[in-house]
């Protein structure tokens, strides 16, 4: 059985990491990133390394005082069911969790995953940061199927 190895994201990454981002952003499950901006943002990405190939990967975005958003969560088709995901998501709760008091959040089609590591569903509206970066430029703004889920470990 081949092993699965979550680590941080380095420059090598960024492309391996568009190619799967762009498979759930053509979908609409996650909003789609340029290999720019991933670029410019790769410290903040994790991945899920199997053979040597990127199969997942997972980001977070800091919003100053203490509020963190995981994002980019994505795993490729073949892999999805493995339990990637949830280790992409205990690596980067881990990361986040080591600054100092922090809350972190996520939008998503899925609360009852994020349930499991101890998210609780809250309102959007605790996240203005996020609606006037994000949301406002999201193809759903009007039609919006995502829940907010919030963990203050």
């Amino acid at each position: 059985m081949d092993k699965i190895q979550i680590r941080s994201a380095g420059k090598k990454d960024v492309e391996p990491i568009c190619r799967l981002l762009s498979q759930y952003a053509s979908r609409k499950l996650v909003l789609p990133r340029s290999q720019d901006e991933i670029s410019r943002h790769v410290r903040n990405f994790c991945v899920a390394e199997k053979n040597g190939r990127v199969i997942g990967c997972c980001a977070f975005r800091d919003y100053g005082c203490g509020l963190f958003e995981i994002r980019s969560l994505a795993v490729s088709p073949r892999s999805v069911g493995s339990g990637t995901g949830s280790r992409l998501v205990d690596f980067m709760i881990d990361r986040l969790v080591g600054k100092d008091k922090v809350k972190i959040f996520a939008l998503t089609t899925s609360a009852g995953f994020f349930h499991r590591f101890g998210f609780r569903t809250v309102e959007k509206d605790m996240f203005p940061q996020k609606i006037w970066s994000d949301c406002s430029k999201c193809p759903k703004l009007n039609d919006c199927d995502e829940e907010a889920v919030l963990l203050e470990p």
